[in-house]
């Protein structure tokens, strides 16, 4: 078999979004690069375009010994948050993590890659984002 890997976009405005990522890993571990771009929203606002995303918080519930690594796309990558087990990363109360929109190659895109799979198990993940929408003028 093949390690199955899905996205959906749960929620879409034209402020909030909110993303849900998943895994069932019995291959090897995973990087999704992009797991969500920009291109996945198409509503604007009229004169600005979408450059990226706050990321508000993050649920996860990731299987034992399986650690999951969210980041904005660039060079270098920037860390949004390391994860393992089960919890939720709540960044609301100081309005969210911010991409530094001035790294190179900064793209707007969130990457997602696990480390810890073990060979031969079935290990599953999932991780739900929710972003608030960053427009450029």
């Amino acid at each position: 078999m093949a390690n199955v890997l899905d996205r959906q976009i749960v929620e879409s405005g034209p402020v909030n979004a909110v993303v849900k990522l998943t895994g069932v890993l019995d291959t090897a571990d995973v990087s999704l690069a992009p797991a969500v771009e920009l291109t996945d929203f198409d509503d604007t606002f009229p004169g600005r375009s979408l450059s990226g995303f706050r990321v508000m918080k993050v649920d996860y519930s990731i299987a034992d010994g399986l650690q999951v690594l969210i980041a904005w796309d660039g060079t270098p990558a920037q860390q949004i948050a390391a994860v393992s087990g089960r919890g939720k990363v709540d960044a609301c109360h100081y309005g969210g993590f911010r991409p530094d929109e001035d790294v190179t190659n900064y793209s707007g895109s969130i990457n997602l890659s696990t480390a810890g799979y073990v060979a031969d198990t079935t290990q599953n993940f999932t991780v739900v984002l929710t972003l608030k929408k960053i427009w450029a003028n």
